[in-house]
């Protein structure tokens, strides 16, 4: 599920605990294209919004994870994951439009679920970019606004408010396939499906990889 850019002294606790509970339930949704779009990934890696630690069991044990995560309620679990998995981590409680990396530093950039709650994805982007070296890989998984007129855009207007409050500014009808089309990556390939679950909202999704 969606990580969150927010620091809800309710709300916070309780998604980091149903983020770590739904764990399982999120590989079994998302584990084949995690596990292909992680493939050969080097010993580096930064993750916007990586959330309780989701796709750690992706990394190879050893792995240094740079976890941009300003919603301090997840660092806890961050590090329970990180301990479980062998992941060398290092957490930066700042949000993903003001990444505090070097330019052109980083080989390998991974966001899933994540662009839905950024205040700002097009500047979010922009720093991601920004941090890559020249031929750096940027990999995401994100759930993406619906066609117009169908089932889905319904349930994604009717829920709009709800979802937004509860999962702390996840916006369901964001274009993020739009917003990566138009950031000026020297190869971007991206694929469009459907992932069926109880989470009607977010069945309209994209995967891929970017190259700087």
């Amino acid at each position: 599920m969606c990580t969150t850019y927010e620091n809800n002294t309710v709300l916070g606790p309780i998604n980091s605990w149903m983020f770590k509970v739904l764990s399982g339930y999120m590989n079994y949704l998302f584990g084949k294209s995690k596990r292909k779009l992680f493939k050969s990934h080097p010993k580096t890696v930064v993750e916007i919004g990586p959330g309780a630690g989701a796709n750690m069991r992706y990394l190879k044990k050893g792995t240094k994870l740079i976890a941009i995560e300003p919603n301090i309620h997840m660092h806890t679990n961050l590090k329970k994951s990180a301990k479980k998995y062998g992941i060398n981590l290092e957490i930066k409680a700042i949000v993903g439009e003001a990444v505090d990396l070097p330019d052109n530093s980083i080989d390998f950039v991974v966001c899933t679920l994540v662009m839905c709650t950024v205040k700002n994805p097009s500047q979010c982007v922009e720093q991601i970019k920004r941090i890559l070296k020249p031929s750096g890989v940027f990999i995401f998984i994100e759930h993406v606004k619906a066609k117009e007129n169908t089932f889905v855009s319904f349930i994604q207007n009717l829920t709009f408010k709800p979802w937004f409050w509860f999962f702390e500014g996840c916006n369901t009808k964001r274009d993020t396939k739009s917003l990566l089309e138009s950031a000026g990556f020297s190869s971007l390939v991206l694929e469009e499906y459907n992932s069926y679950s109880p989470f009607i909202p977010i069945t309209p999704q994209i995967r891929g990889r970017a190259i700087k």
